[in-house]
């Protein structure tokens, strides 16, 4: 598991939203604080990937949380994904959006087992109907690496995550539990 990385993905603009979802309420607590908890809860080691525009937010929220900025000249969450991966190449990652607060702590250990039992995909995603689920999934540091040279070369097309899965060795699980995936736009 000390290759296992847990990353709260906030650094979106919540346009649908109109505010922050990270910084939601739920309980008394922000909803990134929910989400970091569902992954520190199976002793992951937790990072927040977050855009300028948040840090003194969420500063305030995750003191003893490492947070990292975005930091490349790609629009949407490969720029937050690959930017962690720069910062931790040793890792893998499993990335779980910060709206993802109905997430079940069974689908979270469902996903970590199947990377246990079966190491040699790349990618370890949920999958219902043909569409993929992204935001609970776990991305290895073998396939950033070949995603981030193929950026680096001026080469790389498509930046949406489910190409990642479409053109790598990729693990799909069936969803059992659709409540987990439950997506918060207004």
């Amino acid at each position: 598991m000390e290759k296992l990385l847990g990353v709260v993905l906030c650094g979106g603009q919540s346009r649908r939203m109109g505010s922050d979802k990270g910084l939601l309420i739920k309980d008394a607590k922000p909803w990134a604080v929910h989400t970091a908890d569902k992954l520190k809860d199976l002793a992951l080691q937790v990072v927040v990937s977050i855009n300028e525009t948040q840090q003194e937010a969420y500063q305030k929220i995750f003191p003893n949380t490492p947070l990292i900025v975005d930091h490349l000249p790609i629009d949407g969450p490969l720029d937050g994904l690959l930017s962690i991966h720069r910062n931790f190449p040793e890792k893998d990652i499993l990335l779980m959006a910060c709206d993802l607060i109905d997430m079940s702590s069974d689908t979270i250990k469902t996903l970590i087992s199947s990377y246990r039992e079966n190491p040699s995909f790349e990618y370890y995603v949920y999958q219902e109907e043909g569409f993929t689920q992204p935001f609970c999934a776990i991305y290895t540091g073998n396939a950033l690496n070949k995603v981030y040279k193929t950026f680096e070369e001026n080469e790389l097309k498509k930046y949406s995550l489910h190409d990642r899965f479409e053109s790598g060795h990729t693990m799909y699980l069936p969803v059992e539990d659709a409540k987990s995936f439950k997506n918060y736009n207004s």
